[in-house]
């Protein structure tokens, strides 16, 4: 993998860890991206607004399979050790 590709996947998991960590939070992001998904051309402007992420990330995570997003937080831990030292070694 390389540093961007690294660096990406940590970014889409903060969005799963944001995803999972409060019901409020879930809902406001599956309703946006469930709307922008209608666009023809998706804007995502709400969506990374509410996350703090670019558009491409936003894209990226609308196309992560639903039982892929929701994670334990012990799970989202052990992804994001194993992404890291995956960085590490790529540096």
């Amino acid at each position: 993998m390389t540093l961007k590709e690294i660096n990406d996947q940590l970014e889409l998991l903060r969005l799963k860890e944001l995803f999972m960590s409060d019901i409020k939070i879930r809902s406001k992001m599956a309703i946006l991206l469930s709307e922008e998904c209608a666009a023809e051309i998706p804007p995502y402007q709400e969506f990374c607004e509410l996350t703090h992420c670019t558009p491409e990330i936003a894209t990226m995570f609308t196309k992560i399979k639903l039982y892929d997003v929701i994670l334990t937080p012990e799970e989202i831990a052990e992804e994001r050790k194993r992404l890291v030292r995956m960085k590490h070694d790529t540096l």
